[in-house]
């Protein structure tokens, strides 16, 4: 059914009949082909096609890879008829025969997202986006990474969730189950996920416990309020589980069940609706329902075998796995469903089983009811998780507070709030403005008089100039047309024909429109309105910051492949915005002119771009072109970083090594039309020190003196405790806060002012990218962070041998003076005892000893940023400034006065600190990936090769239940795993199937300087044993890439050339 634009703006202008969903799950769980049996119910799609069209993938890589990498929206019509409960009443007749059943129309926005982990931010793109999750289940394959992923993105987005257990015909023609052995691997199933939410409410409540204890211990007198965890967790009985397999088109909920047997059985469809699923059987002798107690040992099947999964199991036993077509014909027949003799007698079973199972319980009518009736209205949804969104963002409480409560009821005749998720990158030429509008069937029969008239016109001109050309001299027509092909050769038109195509071929690479995914939160969005753009990093206390005005230019209701214009959108609806190119990037929110908005757009990237290569145009003279295209690229996919090196190269940072290859793919072909050549994937590293176990560690270890022109400087450098380093590592973005807090903070401000005018390419230098924003905690108070961080120091275990003892305590946070690199990493720079240089969390003493703190601390930036190892970030490192000493009054030889002091303090705090460095044990940190494995019993072992081969471990594995299915985890070098999934599908012939996380930095337990010394490791090793320090492999790499100098020998044991002359 495909509604008109007004029928469209009649259903938004009703908020509580819109439902915004977005369908969740592992990779290869069934997404997209339940989406396709959702579109085929609209007739969007083919009822015979669904499932195999993948009409919402509408890349040509997704159709050939057979999974999602971009979130695709559409919208369906759903109505349903409710007929009113009868009362019980004297007038019952007259009652009946005057109420009418109740219809209901909804507008289902529906958001399909990508599965694969390299896609997650799509995930949380279209998560912000709804009110509601239909998350998918493989019932073979369980509860796997992803899973847990988009449970908990449902968790902390506050959406109300449906699940669905998809694939259970894999029960019956894989795994051939009995339907008791299904009901209960059904149950486990439903269990697992269950666990996984009851451990979110699990945190939750913990958290809110130990604030709670501590606002107890300030004195304050609050009574802990204990959530009420019923409503949160999936069961069949209160009709949020969906039994399904989206490929056959079926699917069904208890409650539908329950209508098919009401009359048969004569009970109410409340009544059984609580005894279809659980431990409840039907007792043969009284027919009555009983529980589990009173089976006294009958062996009796529960209700949920006996009504619903054995019909199910005999419909499949008589179409496919024991053909019978005269049972099947008496089935089809019971079931009144619509089929042609041929269609019955088809050779083709997986059809056939399709078309009868889809019109005995469509799938579409299963999800669209559960979706309707348990998934909350944006009225419903945004009076529950606005406050939260609110709260979360900067400058909350300054905002309008007439908005806020706009945003809270979700009015539509008040103030705007439009939250933009991400930019999307249209081809011009595909708007519905630039397309061709459908005649109706008068309109094609004018134009096919008017193209007939035309015709005969045109016929009779030829017809007078053919006599008339007769009758002219031949001589002269012949030599005028001698005459006429001198003057114009034949191969100038294709010159010119080839340069037209050219031209052609470079002006489409640049058409290219910025449509916003936006939803909007209150008020109504009109073509032609003026609105304020609030940037991602706009916040209220500098309400003149990142704000610009553009003009809506268009207002589009996304439909998959294509779109329909609209003139107004009211709040509670997903739209498409024109008119926001050059104001911004990625994300952003949209409010009325005039009014103190939030900023929405504060998310971060789900996951992190960590897979890095340097871009290069193979022709030197199309560089503007690649410069335009990652523009482009940067502003179309959210997962995507942008930026210039300092050594001018052009970076691509991405999530993985699909990601990776999806980006270059969309460069060449699309956005900059261009050949463009690649370097080898750049990983980033880690460097890092630790305390030698071998021996009791020297607590004045990594002391280094300066001396330079009047002063001597000591510095420290040791290691940072284990457990201070993560805390560091999952608060980076609470640093960055406090260094800005206190002025550090004015020449970053700077540097990202110029963001507002220039958003093409972040420029950077280096490692750009924050690594560990997967595992940022929640924003806390510069109080909180120094106590949890003193509470570290003060369990450290101290450093100490027979003569000195290294102390870590509690007092050593008002030291800090820094925090590096980029002044938000996990390595610390302590100020001496005598408060020489400035101090973070220390307010007492404002005054500085030492007259040039800052190049000091500049020092340890630039020695935290570039390790001595490889020129790599440091991780985990402390540097302690012990003293500064003024020589010039000690020494009675006057001190020789040093030119540009400061200058040259920088570099040599930095070779300082270097130094110190090297006296502990030093070690290459590598990035590493988390491995989830999907494997059969009978290819495990080619699994572990692949693992090993790669140079990983294998952490854990698991059998899952019911199932001849392990599931491995395993721990694989990022620098390693390029290539991994495709060979552990060729080795395994596609029986196994590998996602990798990204999963932080792991040091490699080797010391790279180490070399054989006593006569056992020389005998075993040789004496170099440069095949097996590993470390030492990896660093001299990286240092080859960067152009840094390399120890190593070129030529081993080679001979001299014989140049003597021969006899």
């Amino acid at each position: 059914m495909r509604l008109s634009q007004k029928e469209i703006e009649h259903l938004q202008e009703n908020t509580d009949g819109i439902r915004n969903i977005c369908i969740l799950a592992h990779v290869d769980h069934g997404k997209t082909s339940l989406s396709d049996s959702l579109l085929a119910s609209n007739g969007i799609i083919s009822q015979r096609m669904a499932g195999q069209i993948r009409y919402l993938d509408a890349r040509p890589d997704e159709q050939l890879r057979g999974i999602t990498m971009e979130s695709s929206a559409i919208s369906l019509y759903f109505k349903t008829i409710h007929r009113p409960h009868k009362e019980k009443s004297t007038d019952e007749k007259e009652k009946s025969s005057i109420e009418k059943p109740e219809i209901k129309e909804y507008l289902i926005n529906l958001i399909d997202s990508p599965g694969h982990v390299d896609f997650s931010s799509e995930v949380s793109i279209a998560s912000r986006l709804c009110d509601g999750a239909v998350v998918l289940v493989d019932v073979v394959e369980g509860v796997c990474s992803q899973t847990i992923s988009v449970l908990r993105q449902c968790w902390m987005d506050k959406l109300k969730p449906v699940l669905v257990l998809n694939k259970i015909d894999r029960l019956i023609t894989e795994l051939q189950m009995t339907p008791s052995e299904a009901y209960q691997h059904l149950s486990q199933v439903i269990e697992q996920v269950n666990s996984v939410i009851g451990s979110f409410y699990a945190g939750d409540r913990m958290q809110e416990d130990y604030l709670w204890k501590e606002k107890l211990e300030k004195g304050e007198k609050i009574e802990f309020k204990e959530k009420d965890d019923s409503d949160i967790y999936f069961s069949p009985e209160k009709n949020n589980v969906i039994f399904a397999s989206a490929i056959d088109g079926w699917g069904f909920n208890i409650a539908q069940f329950a209508v098919i047997y009401e009359k048969k059985l004569g009970v109410s469809r409340e009544r059984l609706q609580k005894f279809l699923w659980g431990d409840f059987y039907l007792d043969p002798k009284t027919k009555k329902v009983i529980t589990s107690k009173g089976l006294r040992g009958r062996n009796l099947k529960p209700l949920f075998v006996n009504f619903v999964l054995n019909n199910i199991w005999f419909i499949y036993n008589i179409a496919i796995l024991n053909h019978d077509q005269e049972k099947l014909e008496k089935v089809v027949k019971s079931l009144k469903i619509r089929i042609t003799p041929r269609e019955l007698r088809s050779k083709d079973k997986k059809q056939l089983i399709k078309t009868v199972m889809s019109q005995w319980l469509p799938v579409a009518n299963a999800v669209l009811l559960t979706v309707a009736d348990k998934l909350p209205s944006p009225l419903e949804s945004q009076k529950q998780r606005i406050e939260s969104i609110l709260d979360s963002a900067p400058g909350a409480e300054l905002i309008d507070h007439q908005l806020r409560e706009n945003m809270i009821d979700c009015c539509k005749n008040e103030k705007l709030s439009c939250y933009i998720s991400k930019m999307l990158l249209i081809p011009t030429e595909e708007l519905p403005e630039n397309q061709k509008e459908a005649l109706t069937h008068d309109e094609l029969i004018e134009r096919g008089r008017q193209a007939r008239a035309a015709a005969a016109k045109a016929a009779e001109a030829v017809k007078m100039m053919e006599q008339a050309q007769n009758e002219s001299d031949d001589m002269y027509a012949r030599a005028s047309e001698s005459k006429k092909i001198e003057e114009e050769p034949g191969f100038k038109f294709e010159d010119e024909e080839e340069d037209l195509t050219a031209d052609t071929q470079e002006n489409v690479t640049e058409k290219e429109t910025a449509i916003g995914f936006a939803r909007i939160y209150s008020g109504t969005l009109s073509v032609g309105d003026e609105v304020s753009v609030l940037q991602p990093r706009f916040n209220p206390s500098k309400p003149h910051k990142y704000i610009s005005t553009t003009k809506i230019t268009g207002l589009y209701l996304l439909m998959g492949r294509d779109m329909i214009s609209l003139k107004k959108v009211p709040a509670g609806n997903i739209v498409g915005i024109k008119g926001l190119d050059g104001h911004l990037l990625k994300s952003g929110t949209l409010v009325n002119t005039g009014t103190l908005g939030i900023n929405l757009a504060t998310r971060g990237m789900t996951s992190p771009p960590i897979v890095k290569v340097a871009l290069e145009p193979e022709n030197p003279t199309q560089m503007d072109k690649l410069e335009k295209g990652l523009e482009l690229l940067n502003q179309a996919d959210p997962c995507v970083k942008t930026y210039v090196q300092g050594t001018g190269e052009h970076i691509l940072a991405t999530a993985g090594e699909l990601h990776l290859e999806r980006c270059l793919k969309d460069l060449r072909e699309r956005f900059a039309g261009i050949e463009i050549s690649s370097s080898k994937p750049v990983i980033p590293y880690r460097e890092t020190i630790v305390v030698n176990m071998d021996s009791k560690p020297d607590p004045s270890r990594g002391t280094q003196e300066l001396v330079l022109g009047k002063y001597k400087i000591i510095f420290q450098t040791v290691p940072l405790p284990t457990k201070v380093t993560e805390y560091l590592m999952h608060n980076t973005k609470n640093i960055a806060g406090f260094e800005k807090q206190i002025g550090k903070g004015d020449q970053n401000d700077k540097d990202e002012a110029g963001d507002n005018t220039n958003i093409k390419i972040d420029e950077a230098e280096g490692d750009e990218l924050d690594d560990n924003e997967i595992q940022q905690s929640r924003v806390i108070s510069m109080d909180e962070f120094t106590d949890k961080l003193g509470k570290l120091f003060d369990g450290t275990e101290n450093l100490k041998n027979r003569e000195n003892e290294f102390v870590w305590s509690s007092d050593m946070v008002n030291r800090i003076s820094s925090f590096g690199p980029k002044n938000k990493g996990s390595n610390i720079f302590f100020d001496s005892e005598k408060h020489d240089v400035r101090r973070i969390f220390d307010k007492s003493c404002s005054k500085q000893r030492f007259e040039y703190p800052f190049s000091l601390l500049s020092g340890f930036q630039l020695a935290t940023s570039a390790g001595p190892l490889a020129a790599e970030q440091m991780q985990g490192v402390a540097v302690f400034l012990k003293d500064i000493i003024d020589i010039s009054s000690e020494s009675d030889n006057k001190v020789s006065e040093v030119a540009n002091l400061a200058g040259r303090l920088i570099s040599s705090t930095r070779d300082m600190i270097h130094k110190g460095f090297r006296e502990w044990s030093p070690r290459i940190m590598l990035a590493m990936y988390t491995c989830d494995i999907q494997a059969a019993t009978e290819v495990l072992g080619k699994v572990y090769a692949v693992v090993q081969k790669r140079r990983g471990s294998v952490v854990k594995e698991e059998l899952k239940e019911g199932t001849s299915f392990f599931t491995v985890t395993a721990k694989i070098p990022v620098v390693e795993a390029f290539g991994f999934s495709e060979e552990i599908r060729k080795r395994t012939s596609g029986a196994a199937s590998p996602q990798l996380v990204f999963s932080g930095f792991e040091s490699i337990d080797e010391d790279p300087f180490w070399v054989p010394t006593t006569e056992e490791e020389l005998k075993e090793l040789g004496e170099f044993a440069d095949r097996e320090n590993v470390a030492r492999r990896y660093m001299n790499s990286i240092r080859k890439r960067k152009g840094l100098f390399v120890d190593e020998k070129v030529v081993q044991r080679a001979e001299k050339q014989r140049t003597l002359k021969k006899d």
